[in-house]
């Protein structure tokens, strides 16, 4: 208990002693001004006291006529012992009136021990016909330091608290990926379409029906003549993949692997016994003669091969629902006028 009490006395003794050092401190100056023979010097602190650690400005100042030359002083790493220059400025002239300038420097000074220091007076040198030397008065700087009460007990380091992660800490990594992710994608298909040599936004032309494009191919064939100057077997393959494409198209199957067998099959699985299903027996077994077995069709058989392609694609186009339904309205209109 003796102990205890003996503690808090010297704990508010040295309390009470750094105290009044400190208001010393404070009621001081912390500038002074001085004049010698038309030379005004002199240093100024921002502050006079400090907390340990801090950092404040130290000024010296000349005003001096221009043709005069002063030498300031000059430091290294401190001022005085603890208190330490952190940077130093070069001197700063301005020009004043009637041939007068003013020189300025700056340091950025601390201390990390706490106590009262006492600045010895800056010297200036003054160059001329007699050397001569500017003193400015003693500065007075307070350093406070975190008083530490030794009669309370230590306590455990406090852990940092594990807060959960927020839909708002992770929105912006989020949202930054899916950036990342669709400029990506959006690069890979734009450079497979420089490869390509394709446009980037092609305007897509209006898809034709099946039995147009079919016809139009005939019609190519026809005008390229082919069995006439001797190319029976393109023909009859240029005239055979055409039917096979109309088909595909016109019925959504597949016939461009199928042998002949399978494609009468399968158009009779579609349309059951109709006409044009003999005229196109006739014109896939006539191919497969001219293409596999050598054989040389007559020039009337490849005129009637090119007619019965022609009547099987005419046979079977598909109306568009538009026109069946004009057609049916047509129709109830002529019903109700006999009706009348």
């Amino acid at each position: 208990m003796a102990n205890q009490i003996k503690k808090h006395i010297n704990f508010l003794t040295k309390a009470f002693a750094f105290t009044l050092v400190l208001a010393s401190v404070l009621f001081s100056h912390n500038s002074f001004a001085q004049n010698d023979g038309g030379i005004n010097y002199g240093v100024k602190l921002d502050t006079n006291v400090i907390v340990i650690g801090d950092q404040i400005n130290l000024q010296l100042s000349v005003e001096q006529p221009k043709e005069l030359k002063i030498g300031f002083p000059v430091f290294s790493d401190s001022i005085v012992n603890g208190v330490e220059i952190i940077e130093q400025t070069p001197q700063d002239t301005t020009a004043l009136e009637n041939g007068v300038i003013k020189v300025d420097k700056n340091y950025t000074i601390t201390s990390f021990d706490g106590g009262v220091y006492k600045l010895k007076p800056f010297e200036f040198q003054v160059y001329g016909s007699v050397n001569q030397i500017l003193r400015t008065d003693t500065l007075l700087l307070g350093v406070k330091t975190m008083q530490i009460d030794t009669t309370k007990g230590n306590f455990d380091i406090v852990m940092p608290i594990q807060t959960p992660v927020s839909f708002a800490e992770i929105a912006p990594w989020l949202l930054g990926g899916l950036l990342v992710l669709a400029l990506i994608v959006f690069l890979i298909w734009y450079f497979r379409f420089r490869q390509k040599d394709e446009p980037l936004f092609a305007i897509s032309k209006p898809i034709e029906p099946a039995h147009v494009i079919a016809l139009k191919k005939l019609d190519e064939i026809k005008q390229q003549k082919l069995w006439q100057g001797g190319k029976v077997k393109q023909f009859h393959s240029d005239l055979t993949d055409t039917i096979r494409t109309y088909l595909d198209e016109r019925y959504n199957m597949s016939t461009q692997e199928s042998t002949t067998d399978e494609i009468l099959e399968a158009v009779n699985s579609v349309e059951v016994n109709n006409k044009w299903h003999v005229n196109l027996r006739e014109v896939l077994e006539r191919a497969d003669l001219a293409k596999f077995a050598k054989f040389q069709p007559l020039p009337n058989e490849n005129e009637q091969s090119l007619k019965y392609a022609y009547q099987i694609i005419e046979s079977t186009i598909l109306v568009e629902k538009e026109e069946e339904k004009k057609e049916e309205e047509s129709e109830q209109e002529e019903k109700s006028e006999d009706k009348k």
